[in-house]
């Protein structure tokens, strides 16, 4: 199986910028290795597809990451993210097809809010592959772990009739 993992984003401080992701935005922090290893990413509650926080290996160049975050509730997004002091550098614009908003990091990367219904959301959730199930991140101690051995079973039918073990 191939996924995309994370992409990269250049910050001046990765542990500063993990902090504002967290407090300001409510993403969770995850790293690869012991807490504070090589690693340091943030993404949604839940998400899979991550922000690597790259510090130090090319320079900071602040503007338009073209990287989007999609939500059914834009207003509300919005309206927390200024509660909590996020800078939005074009206001909430609802269109006919939901609405955007752009919003800044404290080292100038712009990056994009979009509202879509929850329909969309909801189908684009479903399509996203599942991670493998000897190699999950930990988000709390952010590091890999392997899953348990079991002995051999009989497959199991799921909810599509997929066969299973």
């Amino acid at each position: 199986m191939l996924v995309i993992a994370d992409v990269a984003v250049t910050v001046k401080d990765a542990r500063a910028a993990a902090a504002w992701w967290k407090d300001k935005v409510g993403f969770e922090v995850h790293t690869i290795g012991p807490p504070g290893g090589h690693a340091l990413m943030v993404a949604p509650p839940g998400e899979r597809f991550l922000l690597h926080l790259c510090e130090g290996f090319e320079g900071v160049e602040p503007g338009n990451t073209g990287i989007a975050f999609v939500t059914d509730d834009l207003e509300g997004h919005v309206r927390r993210m200024c509660e909590a002091g996020v800078t939005f550098t074009e206001p909430l614009s609802n269109t006919e097809w939901g609405g955007s908003a752009k919003f800044e990091d404290p080292d100038g990367n712009i990056f994009w809010m979009l509202g879509a219904p929850t329909s969309f959301i909801r189908e684009q959730t479903r399509k996203r592959a599942r991670p493998e199930r000897s190699m999950r991140m930990s988000s709390t101690s952010g590091q890999r772990r392997t899953a348990r051995s079991r002995a051999p079973t009989r497959p199991r039918r799921t909810l599509r009739g997929r066969k299973v073990r």
